[in-house]
C-alpha cells in the first residue's frame, strides 16, 4: 500500500484551517446537499447494528458525519489535522447536545494515535489512499471501513483538454499522484483500488461512484450553487445519483470513489 506523503504537515494544517469558514457553507448549496445525502444513504447500509460500536471518523473535519452518528447513539472518535475544523465540530456537537458521545483529537490521519484494532467501524472521507495502512490497522478484524479515493479516470478526463499528454500518462500508469484542492493525492482506478486493498487483507464489499456527479446530469452551475431548491427536484436528483453510483459503466467518471470493505 502507498505510504508517500508530504512532510509539510504545517502547510496541510494551515490549508484546512483556511477552509473552515466555507467548508460547511458548501454543503448548504444544492450540489453540497445532494452529495451529502447520497454519501449518507450509501453509508447507512454499512453501519454497525450495535449502537455501542466504536466508530472512528478520521479526517472528519467539522463533523458532518460525526454529528448524525452521535445523534444515532454511536460512540464516535473524531480526528482531524485542523484545529480550526475541530473547533467548529465541537461547537456543533455542543449545540446538539451530543458532545459527550464524541472524543475529539487533533492528529494526522497517516499517524493515528490508537492501538491496533481499536474500532468497530472506520471511515475516512478525505480522498486519501495514503492513509489506508493506518486505517486498516485500527479496524478490528471482521469489522468494516469506508474510504474515499481520488478517481484516476476522472482526473485524466478533466486534464485532457489542457494537457492531453499528462492525461494519457495518468491513465497508462499503474499509479500516479494528482493535485486536488491544493493537496497531493494518489489517484486510482476501481480495479487498482480493489487490488490494493485486497493485498492489505480487506475484503472489498463494494466501490461506489460519488462526488462531481451533477455535471454528468448536465445540472446548470447556477442550480448547483443555489441555496434554494424544490424538494421534488432534490428527490429526483438524489435517486438518480444513488442508482448511478452503483453502475460499473459510471464509476470511471466522478471525482471520487468510496470503498466499503471488511478486514479479514
Amino acid at each position: 500500500m502507498v505510504e508517500d506523503r508530504s512532510n509539510d504537515i504545517e502547510s496541510i494544517r494551515k490549508r484546512w484551517d483556511e477552509h473552515v469558514n466555507r467548508y460547511d457553507e458548501w454543503y448548504k448549496t444544492f450540489e453540497g446537499a445532494v452529495e451529502h445525502h447520497v454519501e449518507w444513504e450509501l453509508l447507512k447500509g454499512y453501519l454497525p447494528k450495535n449502537r455501542d460500536a466504536k466508530i472512528l471518523d478520521a479526517a472528519g473535519g467539522t463533523g458532518r458525519i460525526t454529528l448524525p452518528l452521535a445523534k444515532m447513539g454511536y460512540s464516535v472518535t473524531l480526528c482531524d489535522i485542523s484545529p480550526g475544523m475541530l473547533n467548529v465540530a465541537r461547537q456543533k456537537l455542543l449545540r446538539e447536545g451530543v458532545l459527550d458521545k464524541v472524543e475529539i483529537l487533533e492528529c494526522d490521519v497517516c499517524k493515528l494515535h490508537f492501538a491496533d484494532e481499536s474500532f468497530d467501524f472506520v471511515l475516512c472521507w478525505d480522498g486519501m489512499i495514503e492513509a489506508a495502512k493506518e486505517l486498516i490497522r485500527v479496524t478490528k478484524k471482521g469489522r468494516r471501513l469506508s474510504i474515499f479515493l481520488m478517481n484516476k479516470c476522472s482526473d485524466a478526463i478533466s486534464k485532457f483538454r489542457d494537457d492531453p499528454d499528462s492525461a494519457l500518462a495518468l491513465l497508462r500508469s499503474k499509479s500516479n499522484y494528482v493535485y486536488h484542492d491544493e493537496g497531493k493525492h494518489m489517484a486510482v482506478s476501481v480495479e487498482e483500488a480493489r487490488e490494493l486493498f485486497e493485498k492489505e487483507g480487506i475484503k472489498v464489499i463494494e466501490i461506489y461512484a460519488v462526488c462531481g456527479m451533477l455535471e454528468l446530469l448536465s445540472i446548470p452551475e447556477k442550480t448547483r450553487e443555489s441555496c434554494n431548491w424544490d424538494e421534488k427536484s432534490f428527490r429526483q436528483v438524489t435517486e438518480m445519483l444513488l442508482r448511478l453510483s452503483k453502475e460499473p459503466s459510471v464509476k470511471g467518471l466522478p471525482r471520487h470513489l468510496v470503498l466499503y470493505g471488511e478486514r479479514i
